[in-house]
């Protein structure tokens, strides 16, 4: 019992032992390495106090051979030369100007390098400490430029600086003469200011060491085989190329920061810059994305209306009791809503009256690019064919059963003419009255004539210059029956014509001469109580045309002109003639006129200024339906108080 007592208090000694032991292993096992500048590219310290540089790399890699943990100390080139002097595992790296002896160990050198003065473009050059004299020159703090000046002073004003940089601010801004530093430091400030030159050639040279105390020369001797065989090994040059290489050499602090500061700047301005683009296009993009969203809904709300209205178009089409094609350019069907699909069918179109080539008509209508409108009887109807060109490579086709229409225009055209009729029934009257009256009387006087031969004959009365003189009366009375009778017939002829109901019109050759002639008998009632002109071309060409609707026409304007005579001698011109390559006739009177609101509606259906007196409105109205049908053109020319002239020109048959 007592033994184990003893080996645990003995361990409990050695673990105390090991445990106040423990920190001066731990500190024989670190080493310093002492910073005393901040320039680039071989030892300086960044914003956030992260040392970087040639130094800083080479001593990581010694640390890192030897197994040490290395510590960064930041000291003035005094301090750091007092504590590499004094104390072990220190290590520094200084440049050594030439013949300059230091009481102090030194690894193998690393670097060399020179000292120079720099001044502006255009300014002497300076090649030695003399040539100095008496000039203001900006020399960086504890540098190996101000160490050696501290041993061998100059005669010129020596202006401090912290960095190399600010000396050569003071430079370029005219504060000072010269600027003297190491090589390697002002290559990269002659690129920042343009203003500088190198004076002359170097003012010193000297060389880079890393130095240690030689107190330890174990040590002394691991840190120069570390040395030497990063030489051997490649290393050394790779540290170089990475840190000093020309072209690649680190600014200073100082202008890290400022370009570090101008480089924040920009990129918070652009970073803002881009936010407010970004708020922008997002703000843009949404509004433009709602409007897309309202045009989309637009658009499906038009498809769907467009939809309903095709659908309600189709269904209509559908329903027309007329037949709808759609033809293309090729003659293809396209669409059709079903009635009549016989119209596509040439064979029954064959029987048509008259014939109808639909093929041709197609053609014609995309060659002349106008519609064709025809009118054709088939199987004891009428129908009406039109052709509409859509666009260039379509057409629409319309078929309509034209039956009752065409029956209801005849039924139109007959009470018309039997208006017309009516108007002249009581002159037509009293037109056969009178040879009826002479007829009459003819045969009275031819009987007595006879009674008159007949007792003579009786009598044995043989004169015969009497008989002769009997002969000749009964032979006038017979004539007078004939005459009479002649006119009866005529009249009777004219209006068997007048009041024949027109199936269709069939355009022949017309002379309007005739025409006028035939109006002039049915009417001849009331000409005769004024003056009639007549001024008729005899040589006055055919026109082409329906004889009978064209009476009809003339009768009603005859009929017109006499009933605005109602004053002391009238006048009633009729002339036919030749006018521009026109045919013309003309019906002129000297009696009421017409205003100008009459004039407006004297082609409407039933209008009439004679309601009082019988008239129905169906003449004039007719008479246009009528010409417009010969294309004619129907000219008016009217003044209240003097008369009117009713205008037709006509075409002629050549």
């Amino acid at each position: 019992m007592n033994v184990i007592m003893i080996n645990w208090r003995s361990l409990c000694y050695i673990s105390i032992l090991v445990f106040f032991l423990q920190p001066n292993v731990y500190a024989e096992q670190q080493l310093t390495l002492n910073v005393h500048s901040n320039t680039p590219p071989f030892e300086w310290q960044s914003e956030t106090g992260e040392e970087n540089g040639f130094n800083i790399e080479l001593a990581r890699y010694i640390a890192q051979q030897l197994h040490y943990d290395l510590h960064i100390n930041r000291r003035s080139l005094d301090q750091t030369l007092k504590t590499v002097t004094n104390d072990t595992r220190q290590l520094a790296v200084i440049a050594v100007p030439s013949g300059e002896i230091l009481d102090i160990n030194k690894a193998l050198p690393l670097l060399p390098t020179y000292i120079s003065a720099y001044n502006r473009r255009g300014e002497e050059n300076a090649d030695t400490w003399a040539a100095l004299k008496g000039k203001r020159v900006a020399i960086k703090s504890a540098s190996s430029v101000a160490m050696y000046l501290n041993n061998k002073p100059q005669d010129f004003i020596i202006i401090p600086v912290i960095t190399n940089e600010r000396g050569f601010e003071l430079l370029s801004s005219g504060e000072v003469d010269y600027v003297v530093s190491e090589f390697y430091c002002s290559r990269r400030m002659l690129s920042l200011f343009p203003i500088a030159k190198t004076a002359g050639r170097p003012l010193l040279y000297s060389q880079f060491y890393l130095i240690m105390s030689d107190k330890d020369p174990d040590f002394v001797a691991a840190i120069n085989e570390v040395v030497k065989n990063s030489f051997n090994n490649g290393y050394f040059d790779d540290l170089l190329n990475q840190w000093v290489a020309f072209g690649k050499e680190k600014i200073e602090l100082g202008q890290v920061k400022k370009d570090f500061s101008q480089v924040a700047l920009v990129t918070a301005i652009i970073s803002s810059l881009g936010m407010l683009i970004t708020l922008y296009i997002s703000f843009i993009l949404r509004k433009k994305t709602k409007s897309l969203k309202q045009e989309l809904l637009n658009r499906r709300n038009a498809e769907l209306e467009i939809k309903r209205i095709s659908v309600q178009f189709h269904s209509v089409l559908d329903g027309l009791p007329h037949g709808v094609c759609l033809i293309a350019k090729n003659q293809q069907l396209i669409w059709q809503n079903g009635k009549y699909p016989w119209i596509l069918e040439h064979e029954v179109l064959a029987q048509s009256k008259p014939k109808i080539n639909l093929n041709q008509l197609i053609y014609r209508t995309f060659t002349d690019e106008y519609s064709q409108n025809l009118e054709f009887t088939l199987n004891n109807k009428h129908w009406k064919l039109e052709l509409h060109l859509i666009s260039n490579d379509m057409l629409a086709l319309f078929l309509e059963d034209n039956t009752e229409t065409f029956e209801l225009k005849q039924a139109s055209d007959l009470s018309a003419r039997l208006a017309s009729l009516g108007e002249l029934s009581a002159g037509i009257a009293h037109e056969i009255n009178n040879p009826v009256g002479l007829i009459t009387q003819s045969v009275t006087l031819v009987r007595d004539l006879l009674d008159e031969l007949k007792l003579n004959i009786s009598n044995n009365i043989s004169s015969t210059q009497k008989t002769n003189q009997l002969l000749a009366d009964i032979d006038y009375g017979c004539e007078s029956i004939d005459d009479s009778a002649g006119r009866i017939s005529r009249i009777v002829r004219d209006l068997k014509h007048f009041s024949k109901p027109i199936l269709e019109i069939a355009p022949k050759a017309v002379n309007l001469n005739n025409v006028v002639e035939t109006a002039l008998r049915l009417t001849h009632n009331n000409v005769k109580r004024i003056h009639l002109q007549l001024m008729l071309n005899k040589q006055l060409p055919t026109i082409e045309g329906d004889e009978l609707q064209l009476q009809l026409v003339l009768v009603n304007l005859i009929q017109n002109a006499c009933f605005a005579m109602d004053k002391p001698e009238p006048l009633l011109v009729i002339e036919t003639g030749i006018e521009n390559s026109n045919i013309f006739i003309k019906v002129t009177d000297n009696g009421c006129g017409m205003d100008t609101q009459t004039l407006e509606r004297i082609r409407e259906p039933f209008f009439t200024t004679r309601r009082d007196l019988g008239g129905t409105g169906l003449g004039l109205s007719t008479s246009n339906k009528i010409l417009s049908i010969h294309q004619a053109q129907w000219l008016i020319h009217s003044q209240q108080g003097t008369g009117t002239e009713m205008k037709i020109l006509f075409r002629s048959v050549s």
